[in-house]
């Protein structure tokens, strides 16, 4: 963990060589990339970290000040005495973050590589059906949460996941998500804040693994097309019987399409 001001960061650290900062998503810790750092070679540093209000990491957004800023303050500050261009990783709203993060510029990346990031705003010009029923989604689960339903954050992790997602869950995950509804609620506002479209990826330079599973979601689904058809210096791949929690549930295979990236890259093949 490190501090700055009265600020807390999540960051654990292992191994030596090129940095990877992994970024998970909502409702997750540095824990959630464990399974898959345990099967990728070990010639690299591995930096993990947490978002805002998950972990250690301080929540600093309210309901009226949730800029995707905060979470982007939170990359700059892991990588600030970081001399070298990074590989960043993320899923889900940590893939979301580190697009946003790579488009305006604020890091030095050398790759990035997400498993089923969704910048949900790409939706608008794609197919605004699908937008404003993920938006619905979003406020439902607002209503709900601020109604004090307990189990509120069922409704966004079937979502994401398919029916059954959430219950399946070993009961100190469940518990734990309840505990960080909150952040959850602010993790949609400040997705839904940043805009973005096809266009902003057209100039697009840093090499870009696209990973979802073959059990995504309709709109998650839209999103990678839309992704991979707008950056040039990108890759997809779909893992075979995955839904949204792949890095879970299949952490050899996405350890194996990482660690061929990342080689390809090494290798100048990309």
């Amino acid at each position: 963990m490190i501090k700055v001001n009265d600020r807390h960061i999540d960051l654990v650290t292992s191994g030596e060589g090129p940095d990877i900062l992994f970024v998970p998503g909502s409702f997750s810790t540095p824990a959630a990339w464990q399974s898959i750092q345990k099967h990728l070679p070990q010639r690299y540093r591995f930096l993990s970290t947490s978002l805002c209000g998950y972990g250690e990491t301080t929540e600093t957004r309210t309901l009226h000040d949730n800029s995707i800023n905060h979470e982007i303050e939170i990359l700059n500050q892991i990588t600030a005495s970081i001399q070298k261009p990074v590989h960043l990783v993320g899923h889900s709203f940590g893939g979301l973050v580190c697009f946003v993060a790579v488009l305006i510029g604020k890091l030095k990346v050398k790759s990035l590589t997400t498993f089923e990031a969704n910048p949900i705003t790409l939706l608008e010009e794609k197919n605004v059906f699908r937008f404003r029923k993920i938006r619905k989604i979003s406020e439902n689960f607002e209503r709900q949460y601020f109604l004090g339903e307990k189990d509120a954050v069922k409704t966004i992790i079937d979502f994401w996941g398919g029916r059954g997602s959430f219950s399946s869950m070993p009961k100190v995950v469940q518990e734990y998500c309840r505990s960080t509804g909150f952040a959850n609620v602010l993790d949609w506002r400040s997705a839904l804040s940043f805009k973005t479209s096809s266009d902003d990826f057209r100039d697009w330079k840093v090499p870009c693994l696209i990973v979802r599973g073959e059990r995504a979601n309709h709109e998650m689904i839209e999103i990678t097309d839309a992704l991979s058809k707008s950056i040039s210096n990108s890759k997809i791949s779909v893992v075979s019987g995955a839904n949204h929690f792949l890095i879970s549930s299949h952490p050899a295979i996405c350890a194996n399409l990482l660690a061929n990236f990342l080689q390809e890259i090494d290798e100048g093949k990309r």
